[in-house]
């Protein structure tokens, strides 16, 4: 059995690489939205602030609650899916067909993930053997 590194120890030993990678993508849009707080806090538009301010608490608070292999993360985080593939459909055929795709695409492969056997098992829900 592989030793895994000491700084590598606060990471569940039951995370699977294509977790983490769902977990970096999720953090990484989650920074980007911490940008745009900033920017309306400091331009005084205060409803940019707030907007953005929600769309970091809704990437932040799953990732970090994957990342810690909650149940309820993976739930709210299938749900949010579920809800930008919705509306990646809406923004794709009414207005700017790139821009739905893109929101399509990797939300709707996270979704695709979370409902694979690797992740529930990841997560306890089906059995290791």
């Amino acid at each position: 059995m592989l030793e895994r590194p000491r700084w590598w120890s606060f990471l569940h030993p039951d995370l699977t690489a294509r977790l983490l990678l769902v977990i970096g993508f999720l953090l990484v849009v989650a920074i980007g939205y911490a940008f745009g707080v900033y920017d309306g806090a400091a331009q005084g538009n205060l409803p940019a602030a707030f907007n953005a301010s929600v769309a970091l608490l809704l990437y932040a608070v799953p990732a970090i609650g994957l990342l810690k292999l909650k149940r309820w993360a993976r739930i709210v985080e299938l749900i949010l899916s579920f809800i930008f593939v919705i509306i990646g459909f809406i923004v794709m055929f009414g207005y700017n067909m790139t821009m739905g795709v893109m929101i399509i695409v990797p939300h709707g492969l996270i979704g695709m993930y979370l409902l694979s056997d690797d992740c529930r098992r990841a997560f306890g829900l089906i059995s290791k053997a």
